[in-house]
């Protein structure tokens, strides 16, 4: 065991190394980050959306959510989250003026809408001899969000959206040999769900602006040099690492 974990972290400072200007580049951003200042805006109000299914009928789980609470709460946390990375958040004094540059950065989420709809949810069952499918209809949540972003000039709107539905677990029992009953269990959504959801995408989106701008001032630097970075780096500020992007983990550039 301790010669794997001596390998682990031999391929570790490797993969690293390797990094070159990539990963200097990023503790350098990082280090720059509490000079960093950030004005955010988010909208007044979202679009708020129920599909219809096909019998007419559609989801209430979005029917008590007081809209202004839900996007005050998603703004608290993602200032609260961009605080962990030591940046800024503050309010111009003229919000028509704001400074703009690399180290004040205007932030603007232009659209939110959540979208409430009904899912079908398959659960696929195997035994040694067949497989089994139990179809459910399932709350879903979709949340899609549109950002702005300039710090000295404006990035490609960044977009993002995520699912948010009723929980779901299932499980078999067996009395006998060769005789097993299915159990299901579904948890609705409740109000309190979709304001925890709130503060969920505040946090990811915080994260999502993080890396987006330290990825980006890393493309620019290079550039300069004709270079292209080879990855997007991750930082946590929590564990203080760096960490390779995952690809779905991220803003979709429009």
């Amino acid at each position: 065991m301790k010669i794997k974990n001596i390998l682990i972290g031999i391929l570790m400072v490797l993969v690293f190394a390797s990094c070159g200007s990539e990963f200097k580049l990023a503790k350098s951003f990082v280090s720059q980050s509490p000079e960093i200042q950030v004005a955010v805006y988010f909208p007044e109000s979202a679009d708020i959306v129920s599909v219809v299914n096909d019998e007419g009928e559609y989801p209430q789980v979005l029917d008590s959510v007081d809209q202004d609470q839900f996007l005050d709460i998603m703004y608290a946390a993602y200032a609260e989250e961009l605080g962990a990375y030591q940046l800024n958040v503050y309010i111009p004094d003229d919000p028509d003026h704001v400074q703009v540059d690399s180290l004040h950065w205007l932030v603007i989420l232009s659209k939110v809408e959540l979208q409430a709809s009904y899912v079908e949810y398959i659960d696929h069952l195997f035994d040694f001899m067949d497989e089994y499918d139990y179809s459910f209809t399932l709350n879903n949540v979709n949340v899609a969000s549109w950002f702005d972003v300039n710090d000295g000039e404006w990035c490609p709107t960044l977009y993002d959206e995520f699912n948010l539905r009723d929980e779901f677990k299932s499980w078999v029992t067996e009395k006998r040999r060769a005789e097993a009953q299915y159990h299901y269990e579904i948890t609705p959504l409740k109000t309190k769900d979709i304001y925890d959801y709130a503060v969920f995408l505040g946090k990811r989106y915080a994260t999502f602006t993080y890396d987006y701008m330290m990825n980006h001032t890393i493309e620019q630097i290079m550039a300069a040099e004709r270079k292209y970075p080879r990855f997007k780096l991750r930082w946590d500020p929590h564990r203080k690492e760096f960490y390779f992007q995952p690809d779905e983990e991220a803003f979709i550039e429009l």
